[in-house]
């Protein structure tokens, strides 16, 4: 698939059994992406590598991805989400995932995503928390959207992942924007 400059080479999986239009991607990096990058880090300094990684991420992909397509007729709720990542930039790789951009995948529309692995807290290995780590958690991530003005209006459980000793929200399709105190 194309991602802005460049053309991406990468295996696809199904995430789950459930989310269909969203699959795990394992990318092959190509010998230019390998030079550009071998390029970058050693030749710039660290302000110029984050520079170059925001204008240009199709150069500075990590290894494995999420790609998440939009669903059928679901217009407004892909627009939503897209804006939602955009206003909550400063939450990317610490509650939500990293959002890359916008692509077309075999017609679709889909949005790049960090992969934050963990667990999905709707499957039996993310049932494991006790209710008040579970609350804490919980709470940490949601509050953390409230200065945004968003508010998470899809509290299904898979929508949440456990990663590492937090809760990270990965579905932003369903969110009340605009709340004040």
């Amino acid at each position: 698939f194309r991602f802005r400059t460049r053309v991406i080479h990468a295996t696809a999986t199904p995430a789950d059994g459930v989310h269909r239009h969203v699959l795990r991607l394992r990318v092959q990096p190509s010998v230019v992406q390998q030079i550009i990058q071998a390029l970058v880090n050693s030749l710039l300094p660290r302000p110029a590598q984050i520079w170059f990684q925001s204008c240009f991420p199709e150069w500075a992909l990590p290894g494995q991805l999420v790609l998440k397509k939009q669903k059928d007729g679901w217009d407004a709720e892909f627009e939503t989400e897209k804006a939602t990542y955009a206003k909550l930039a400063p939450l990317q790789d610490v509650v939500i995932p990293r959002c890359f951009g916008q692509l077309r995948y075999k017609g679709t529309r889909a949005l790049l995503l960090s992969d934050i692995g963990g667990v999905c807290l709707a499957t039996p290995e993310g049932g494991l928390l006790d209710l008040g780590d579970f609350q804490r958690m919980m709470r940490q991530a949601l509050d953390a959207f409230l200065p945004f003005g968003i508010l998470q209006d899809d509290s299904k459980l898979d929508n949440y992942h456990l990663v590492g000793d937090k809760i990270m929200v990965v579905d932003l399709e369903r969110v009340s924007d605009g709340l004040t105190d």
